[in-house]
């Protein structure tokens, strides 16, 4: 049984206000378990504002309202939540400590809670707090497990469900050998360009060419995008995904396939928020979907639950291996 231990977060970095970056430190004389890239951990704390599911939304994600006690008062108590590391199996052998990607969780009326809420502490706080964490890292969301033979392996990360490719791409970064023979290509898809977290890093890694890979970030939000760097490109995920594999956004397909008044009246409401699949500038989509021909592709997928849903779909009528994160 994994024993249950207390680290320290020794780097916290706010990428956006949403969106967290920070390191952890094992506890004294206890230091990680080796991993692979691409596995999680469970993290805790005793002191979160609990919270109860009171439903689910429109984009997959669990809708969370406050949980009272007979006072009124908020409900404080432990929680646990796995988390994918982010830091590459070397960096965790070099320096000692993991490193995670962290959305602020809301609830309803935007009421916050969870664990998150403490982990992104108080403004001008410094990161310094105690995490409690199981002593084990775990999952078969890997490239081993995963990928198979496939010759070109197609990473799709929604929000911080970026963080396990970014662990993997690290870790091929490290390799002495020049990375493994396959073609690695990063869809990496967030609302705004500040919460693309570790795009610049992930430009240089690109540049390098230690290995085949290419990034792709976009963004889903018209908002903001005058001025944007042009190697960002725009679209949600399963849109991007959909255009590379010549099919219609979702969006126009709910049109087309509306036959009521009530499904076409919801599907013109979309189709007002959609925003067209756009690749980065330098980005061929003949050359992309060649890079990325079915049968010799395994597209791996961990985030958004109803992107993720319909980027299955999508893979499933191409043809195409699919993995997702099942943590």
């Amino acid at each position: 049984m994994a024993g249950l231990r207390t680290g320290t977060v020794v780097r916290k970095e706010i990428v956006a206000e949403t969106l967290i970056r920070f390191r952890l430190a094992p506890e004294s004389g206890h230091p990680f378990p080796a991993y692979e890239a691409g596995q999680a951990i469970a993290l805790s704390r005793d002191d979160c504002k609990l919270t109860r599911k009171a439903g689910v939304g429109p984009d997959g994600k669990p809708i969370r309202e406050p949980e009272y006690d007979p006072w009124g008062r908020q409900t404080v108590g432990p929680l646990t939540h796995y988390y994918s590391i982010a830091s590459a199996p070397s960096d965790t052998a070099q320096h000692g400590w993991l490193e995670f990607l962290v959305a602020l969780e809301h609830g309803v009326h935007g009421l916050s809670g969870r664990l998150s809420e403490l982990l992104f502490g108080e403004e001008g706080d410094d990161g310094a707090c105690e995490v409690g964490y199981q002593d084990r890292i775990g999952g078969r969301f890997t490239l081993s497990a995963r990928a198979g033979d496939a010759a070109s392996v197609l990473m799709v990360g929604t929000g911080t469900g970026v963080a396990p490719f970014v662990s993997m791409v690290r870790e091929l970064r490290a390799r002495d050998d020049g990375g493994d023979g396959r073609r690695y290509t990063l869809v990496h898809t967030a609302r705004t360009e500040a919460e693309l977290a570790c795009r610049d890093e992930l430009f240089e890694i690109e540049a390098a060419g230690r290995f085949d890979f290419q990034y792709l970030p976009t963004v889903s939000r018209r908002a903001g995008t005058a001025g944007m760097d042009s190697r960002i490109g725009l679209g949600r995920a399963c849109n991007v995904v959909r255009y590379v594999y010549g099919l219609p956004t979702a969006e126009e397909e709910k049109q087309a396939q509306a036959r009521s008044e009530v499904t076409r009246v919801a599907a013109d409401a979309a189709m007002e928020r959609l925003v067209h699949p756009q690749l980065p500038a330098h980005v061929n989509v003949a050359e992309l979907a060649a890079r990325l021909a079915p049968t010799e592709t395994a597209l791996l997928a961990c985030g958004n639950p109803a992107s993720l849903a319909d980027i299955e779909s999508t893979a499933g009528r191409r043809q195409v291996r699919f993995e997702r994160d099942t943590w």
